[in-house]
């Protein structure tokens, strides 16, 4: 814990106080009871100028996935002057944890915030969680959000942390056609985009406050079911995407003290090399760790680097 500064060595206690001590937690209803606890200790008051609206969109196997509509009362100028996208902008937001947990309500402050500062509207996707309904379910709920966004004739902004920004990555693969269009572009925060546990990151943070390299085996096997990983699927893992010259424009935001941290050093390079417009904000996210979007209230680097975040989705959507 020495490269965390005194705030978020605070984060890590207030959340580690939501699970067991000494004890491994080894079920999903354990798993969710313990992060439900944990999120709804860290909740914040909601923006009051921002509208929420649940909604339920058929999804490709006749079931209906929960979305929540963010809507603020005010918007940017910049999306009503002359060089305004041609379709309405919204945000599409995937949230985190591990394809296990989450929910709309998990992320729901987050996302008003979110909301909030960026001016747009924004949608937050309730996909399907694993071990019940394991992989492809997840992408293939996100997809069917997208296109019928897409087909409402929105201009979108794919966000999402954790396993969530793994999901926007995914997305992004899959309707890179949109690209220039309708698809404004991707951000990502502390995303699993590489399905490698032999990075640097891996072996120097394996045993990081909060996401270690257990962690991520553990989940990785509920997402996927132990002995079937999809191989070099880029609906799974973004990396193993044949190509990235159509991807938009990409913002990733590392945490310095992840596993992960080295996956958005190597997207940055692969979208770089293919010519894709991409900014891997590593210093925005020195000191950090995985999961600190919760600590944005209680922790001076965690809230910059939330701001930097709306900054960024605003830009991308002028």
């Amino acid at each position: 814990m020495t490269l965390l500064d005194a705030q978020m060595q605070a984060f890590v206690a207030q959340t580690m106080q939501h699970y067991p001590a000494d004890a491994e937690v080894s079920n999903t209803v354990q798993q969710r009871q313990c992060y439900q606890n944990m999120y709804l200790a860290f909740a914040s008051p909601k923006p009051a100028n921002v509208k929420s609206i649940d909604e339920q969109i058929k999804g490709p196997d006749g079931h209906f996935i929960p979305v929540r509509h963010y809507q603020p009362h005010t918007h940017p100028q910049s999306i009503t002057g002359p060089e305004s996208p041609r379709y309405p902008v919204q945000v599409v937001y995937f949230h985190g944890g591990g394809f296990v947990v989450g929910d709309l309500d998990s992320h729901d402050d987050l996302c008003a915030e979110m909301a909030d500062l960026c001016g747009f509207n924004l949608v937050s996707v309730a996909y399907r969680l694993a071990p019940e309904h394991r992989y492809p379910c997840d992408i293939t709920d996100c997809l069917a959000v997208v296109d019928h966004l897409l087909g409402q004739g929105k201009a979108i902004i794919l966000v999402g942390d954790s396993a969530g920004a793994t999901l926007a990555a995914c997305v992004s693969n899959a309707r890179s056609s949109y690209t220039g269009t309708q698809l404004l572009g991707q951000v990502l925060i502390y995303p699993a985009l590489a399905n490698d546990d032999t990075t640097p990151s891996m072996q120097e943070h394996a045993h990081a406050p909060l996401l270690s390299k257990q962690d991520m085996t553990f989940y990785h096997g509920i997402r996927v079911g132990e002995g079937h990983a999809p191989i070099q699927d880029p609906l799974c893992c973004p990396l193993h995407a044949s190509s990235f010259a159509d991807l938009p424009p990409s913002h990733l935001f590392p945490a310095q003290i992840d596993p992960l941290f080295d996956d958005c050093g190597l997207y940055a390079k692969a979208l770089s090399r293919a010519g894709v417009e991409v900014e891997n904000h590593t210093q925005a996210g020195d000191g950090l760790l995985h999961g600190h979007l919760r600590a944005r209230h209680m922790s001076d680097k965690a809230g910059a680097n939330f701001q930097l975040i709306c900054k960024t989705i605003l830009a991308l959507g002028r």
